[in-house]
Parts: C-alpha cells; structure tokens; sequence
C-alpha cells in the first residue's frame, strides 16, 4: 500500500464561504479515530496547538481527558456521558477565541459597524463589486475603522 502524506492545505477558504464538513484522522489517547470538522475548525484547532505549543492529536486527547473528568466529578461514568468529542472540540474552539477577544481586537476587526460578517465566510461583495476585492483591502489594511455614524456595539450586563 502506498504512504500518504498529509493532506495540503486548502488556501483562502474565507474566500470560499462554508464548507462541508471534512473528516480527518486523529490519535486520542494512542487511539486513533476520526472526527468530522468543518475545514475552518480544523484550521482553528491547527492555529490552537501551534500557540499553545501541542499538537492536534495531543490538543483533542487534553480535550477528550477534560469532558472524562468533568463527567467523573459529576458523578457520571464518562461512557455514559451525552457530549461527543467533536461537540466538545467546538465549544472549546468557541471558548478559546471569545477569551481572547478585546475592545482593542474587535476595532480591528472592524466589529460594531453594523455589518457582523465583514471578514467573515459569510460576507458578500457590494453589488457590481468584483469577487473578493472588499475581503482584499479589509484583509490587507488590518484596520477597519468603524463609521462614526452607526450606533456602536450593543452592551449587555454580560460584557463586563
């Protein structure tokens, strides 16, 4: 049987929009198994464990170990526990990015402008607007000032 090697990576997918999910193998505890992710969590969780220093195989075993003890301290046998790995590895990925989110990082990222999906899979060139040439200057400038004319982020007793 011929090796292969991993697989390359996909370039610009913020241009492609939402992707179907992708499967991938993984090493969990020695074990190996497969987990469905979408291409943008695979990336997220990549982008992860090269900050925190882990691999992605050592990251979801810490993951997987995280939900057992939970379980435990709860009372619970952790094979009998309702929360899969992949609903896990989300709300981590979740958890991690809402964390390090600032004032000064969501001006940057041009948030409370009114439009949530600037720089997002989601957002759409203006109308007449060439594929991608808003996503471009948005991406290469780093800053998108927000218009002083919009009301600013909506504030609730959660943001403190």
């Amino acid at each position: 049987m011929a090796k292969r090697g991993p697989k390359k990576k996909r370039a610009n997918t913020s241009q492609a929009g939402v992707e179907p999910l992708r499967s991938q193998n993984i090493m969990i505890g020695g074990h190996r198994t497969s987990m469905r992710l979408e291409p943008s969590m695979w990336d997220a969780l990549e982008d992860i464990g090269r900050r925190e220093g882990l691999t992605v195989n050592r990251l979801c075993t810490q993951i997987k170990e995280r939900i057992e003890e939970q379980a435990r301290r709860r009372g619970i046998d952790p094979d009998d526990a309702d929360v899969t790995l992949t609903s896990a590895v989300r709300v981590f990925i979740a958890s991690y990015y809402r964390r390090a989110c600032t004032e000064d990082g969501h001006l940057r990222a041009g948030h409370g402008g009114s439009d949530p999906f600037v720089g997002t899979p989601f957002d759409l060139p203006a109308s007449g607007e060439a594929e991608g040439v808003k996503t471009a200057i948005a991406a290469s400038s780093g800053y998108q000032a927000p218009n002083p004319a919009l009301p600013g982020p909506v504030r609730s007793g959660l943001d403190a």
